[in-house]
C-alpha cells in the first residue's frame, strides 16, 4: 500500500482569509486563491515567513525569473495569473512534494540514518519547545508525542529556516560526523538573518511585491535565473551536507537545506525524525542574492577577510523596528570613512526595498500612501545553540519616504530620529545626575541610566510609527513642529518622574567645588540639553511670549 502525503493536496498551509474565516489550504490552493487570502497565520511568526519565502521560491520559478519588469508587470496587472502559472509548474514536480514519498520526500532525504539507528523525539522539530525549557510553547497541553502530517509539513519548512546551531545526528555516509556526531555549522539561513517583506492587500499582491526582479536590482545583477534553481528541481540531496556551496540567488536562499532531516511515523501522523547537518549558510557579502534583509557594514570581518564586507543585520530584540530605519533606507544609512577604501556606508538597504523603488519610478505602484513593511527574526542565546527572542513587528511607511526622490521627507525623518536620539541621551544624563545627587555609585548611575532610557522609549516606541504613518500627504514643516513639540512635552513629564522619585537629601546634593552636584544642577543641565538638540517651535515660542 502507498502512503503519501503531498503538499500540492493536502491541507497544511494556515491561512486568514480576506473576510477573517481561517483555515488550511494546499499548495496549490494557495496559489488558486491568493486574492482572497490575507495572509499566512501558523503556529509562530517564523513558521509563517519560511513557509512564505518557500512560496516565493516558487513564484520566481513560475515567472520564470522574472526575467524582465515587464514581464512582472503582466502578472501585477492580472493577479489571478500568478496562480495559473504556479499551478502550472508545481504539476511537473508533483511527486517531489510528497512528504512520505520513499524514494525522494519533501525537504527530506530518504532512508538516512544514524550509525545507532535512534531518532530524535518532536521536541527538535517544533521550536516553541527548545531544550525541554518552554517559554512561548502552544503544545504543553498535548504535547510531544505525536502531531499530523500537515503539522510536521510546516516545522519541516521552519527547521531548515531557523533551527539553532548544536550538536546534531551524525549520519550514516557524511565524512564530517565524528564519533556519530554532526558538529555545529550555524542556524538555518533565515536564522542568521532579520527578514524584511512588503505586505500587499492579499496574498498574490504580497508575492508579487516580494518577487524582485533580479536585472532590476543593481545588487542583483549577478544572477541568473536559469541556474537559480529550487531543491525539488535538482538531484535528491545524500546524508552529507556542504561548507562552501554558496547560493546561487533568491530561489536558493529562500529554500536552503541547512539540515538533513526524515521524518518518521505512520498514517496517523509523525512521531519522530532524524535530524542532520546539512548545507552550512555562510553570510559574509550575501546581498548579491538574498533580498529579504538589510545588511551592515562589518569592520571587524572586513580586516579578516581583507575586503569590505556587509553582514546580514539581525533584528534586536531589545529596539522597535522603527530605529532600524536607516537600514531600510539607503538615503538614511550612515556614511564613514574606512582606511585604505574610503567612504562606506553603513548600511546596504533591502533588495526588496531597492525593488520597490523601481517599482515607483516606473508608476506601478503609488508615490504616496502607506507601505506596511513586516520584520521578523529569530535571537539566539549561547553560542547560538537556543533560541531566546521571537521578533516580529511590522512599520507602516509613507510610500514618499521610499521615494528617493523626495529628499524633504528623508530629511524630516532623519532629523527627528536624530533629536529623539539625544532627547532620550539627555534623559539618561539626568537619571544618572540625580543619581548622583542622592550618593549614588557608578553602578546605581548605570541602572537609572537604564531605566529612564526604556521609560522613555516605552512611550516613542508606540508615537513614533504613529508620527511616521501620518507623514502621508501632511506639510513637513507641521510634522516637524508636531514632533518637536511632542517629544519636549514628553521629555519634560519624564523630567518630573525622575526628580519626583529622588530623596529629599538629593537637593542637597553631592560632591565638592565644580565636582558638587544637586536636584538643581542636574535638571538645569539637562534644560540646556533639551534645548540645544530640540528647540522650541516658532508657535510655542509665539504663545509663551504672550503669556509673559
Amino acid at each position: 500500500m502507498t502512503h503519501t502525503f503531498n503538499l500540492l493536496d493536502e491541507p497544511w498551509i494556515r491561512v486568514t482569509r480576506l473576510d477573517g474565516t481561517s483555515n488550511e489550504v494546499s499548495l496549490l490552493s494557495a496559489f488558486r486563491e491568493a486574492t482572497s487570502i490575507a495572509g499566512i497565520h501558523g503556529e509562530i511568526a517564523t513558521q509563517d515567513v519560511a513557509i512564505l519565502r518557500l512560496l516565493l521560491a516558487i513564484c520566481h520559478r513560475a515567472m520564470g525569473g522574472p526575467e524582465d519588469l515587464d514581464t512582472w508587470k503582466e502578472y501585477w496587472q492580472d493577479p489571478e495569473r500568478l496562480g495559473q502559472a504556479a499551478i502550472a509548474y508545481l504539476e511537473r514536480y508533483r511527486s517531489r512534494f510528497d512528504l512520505r514519498h520513499p524514494a525522494q520526500p519533501f525537504f527530506q532525504v530518504a532512508g538516512i540514518h544514524s550509525a545507532s539507528g535512534k531518532i530524535s523525539g518532536l521536541g527538535a522539530l517544533v521550536i516553541d519547545v527548545p531544550n525541554g525549557n518552554p517559554f512561548f510553547t502552544t503544545r504543553m497541553a498535548e504535547g510531544l508525542d505525536r502531531i499530523s502530517w500537515a503539522e510536521a509539513a510546516r516545522w519541516l519548512i521552519h527547521v531548515h529556516a531557523f533551527d539553532p546551531s548544536g550538536i546534531r545526528s551524525g549520519a550514516v555516509g557524511d565524512p564530517q560526523v565524528k564519533e556519530g556526531k554532526g558538529y555545529p555549522i550555524g542556524p538555518g539561513w533565515s536564522g542568521q538573518i532579520g527578514i524584511v517583506m512588503i505586505k500587499g492587500g492579499d496574498l498574490a499582491r504580497t508575492l508579487l511585491l516580494n518577487t524582485i526582479v533580479t536585472e532590476d536590482v543593481p545588487a542583483f545583477g549577478a544572477v541568473d535565473p536559469e541556474t537559480d534553481r529550487a531543491p525539488w528541481e535538482q538531484e535528491q540531496k545524500g546524508p552529507a551536507g556542504s561548507t562552501s556551496l554558496a547560493p546561487s540567488g533568491p530561489v536558493a536562499c529562500y529554500t536552503w537545506q541547512t539540515r538533513r532531516v526524515l521524518l518518521h511515523g505512520d498514517d496517523s501522523g509523525v512521531t519522530g525524525l532524524f535530524l542532520g547537518n546539512g548545507d552550512k549558510a555562510t553570510p559574509q557579502n550575501r546581498y548579491t542574492v538574498e533580498p529579504l534583509t538589510a545588511w551592515r557594514y562589518s569592520d571587524l570581518q572586513t580586516k579578516k577577510f581583507k575586503a569590505t564586507v556587509f553582514m546580514p543585520r539581525k533584528l534586536p530584540a531589545d529596539r522597535a523596528f522603527w530605529r532600524g530605519l536607516p537600514s531600510l533606507i539607503s538615503q538614511l544609512s550612515p556614511l564613514f570613512k574606512v582606511k585604505n577604501t574610503g567612504e562606506v556606508t553603513g548600511y546596504r538597504q533591502p533588495g526588496v526595498i531597492s525593488f520597490y523603488q523601481q517599482l515607483m519610478g516606473e508608476n506601478v505602484v503609488p508615490l504616496m500612501g502607506l507601505v506596511p513593511v513586516h520584520a521578523t527574526g529569530i535571537e539566539y542565546g549561547s553560542q547560538e545553540a537556543v533560541v531566546t527572542e521571537l521578533v516580529d513587528d511590522t512599520l507602516v511607511l509613507p510610500a514618499g519616504l521610499l521615494d528617493p526622490n523626495n529628499t524633504r521627507l528623508v530629511a524630516l525623518v532623519h532629523d527627528a530620529m536624530e533629536q529623539t536620539e539625544q532627547v532620550a541621551l539627555a534623559l539618561r544624563s539626568l537619571a544618572a545626575n540625580l543619581d548622583r545627587a542622592a550618593g549614588g555609585d557608578p553602578d546605581t548611575a548605570q541602572a537609572a541610566r537604564e531605566r529612564s532610557g526604556a521609560a522613555f522609549y516605552f512611550v516613542i516606541n508606540e508615537e513614533f510609527p504613529r508620527w511616521l504613518a501620518s507623514l502621508d500627504g501632511t506639510d513637513p514643516s507641521h510634522a516637524r513642529d508636531k514632533w518637536r513639540s511632542f517629544l519636549r512635552h514628553e521629555a519634560l513629564i519624564q523630567q518630573d518622574a525622575l526628580a519626583r522619585m529622588v530623596p529629599t537629601t538629593a537637593f542637597a546634593g553631592r560632591g565638592e567645588g565644580t565636582g558638587r552636584i544637586d536636584v538643581g544642577k542636574a535638571l538645569a543641565w539637562f534644560r540646556a540639553s533639551l534645548n540645544r538638540s530640540v528647540p522650541k517651535t516658532t508657535s510655542e515660542q509665539s504663545r509663551e511670549k504672550a503669556n509673559a
